[in-house]
């Protein structure tokens, strides 16, 4: 029969023990022991001191745990210890050298499924909802628009409409004949024509933008008393 380590030891005398002060002391002592062993493959792996202390802290508290909730195998708590200590020391050294979170990064992004987190599928319903009424307000504005603002609002913004095909018909407004204006240089008149369209969309932008703001910064009117 093989002996039993001293912390293996320690814990059989914590299991037999009975009663308040026994108990107590059986578990410092595991307690004890299991720290010092901490402490030693800590060392063993390279753990520096100003980190053992904690290291070894952490171990110590999470082993006894795992024996006081009887998760360890009785008489393999010597071997528990020494790979849980391990492990941490293994951790320390990963999180140090920054392979730990890269490694962590690493697992995310072959594990994360192709369909956006529930945080994320929220926001983004938020904002589609955000879209759609935002959408409705500037609709519901274009219906009181004056007429050159909405025409030209919605034929580049909603049906596409190029902002050259607007020009075009700003030159052929003010010059339906080209015989009429035949002393005129063709480029400066498109220049002009396109400073005014641009001018027009930028008005109708603005005067749509007020609009919507106020709507939305409006509060809603009280709700009646039933």
């Amino acid at each position: 029969m093989r002996a039993l380590g001293r912390a293996a030891s320690c814990a059989r005398a914590l299991r037999a023990a009975h009663g308040g002060g026994t108990f107590e002391h059986a578990r410092d002592e595991l307690a004890f022991v299991l720290r010092a062993e901490a402490l030693r493959v800590l060392v063993m792996n390279g753990v520096p001191a100003q980190a053992r202390e904690d290291l070894a802290q952490a171990v110590t508290l999470s082993v006894l745990g795992r024996i006081l909730d009887g998760a360890v195998e009785p008489g393999f708590e010597d071997g528990y210890l020494a790979v849980a200590a391990k492990n941490r020391a293994r951790d320390w050294h990963r999180e140090s050298s920054g392979v730990y979170e890269k490694t962590e990064s690493y697992d995310e992004e072959l594990l994360v499924a192709p369909d956006l987190d529930p945080y994320a599928a929220l926001e983004q319903a938020e904002d589609a909802e955000g879209a759609r009424a935002l959408a409705a307000r500037v609709a519901l504005v274009l219906q009181d628009a004056p007429q050159r603002y909405r025409e030209a609002l919605v034929a580049v913004y909603l049906e596409g409409v190029p902002i050259d095909s607007l020009v075009d018909e700003e030159l052929f407004r003010e010059w339906p004949a080209a015989s009429d204006h035949d002393g005129d240089d063709p480029i400066a008149a498109r220049r002009r024509a396109r400073a005014r369209v641009d001018k027009l969309l930028q008005r109708a932008r603005d005067w749509v933008r007020a609009r919507v703001v106020a709507k939305r910064s409006t509060p809603p009117p009280p709700e009646l008393s039933r």
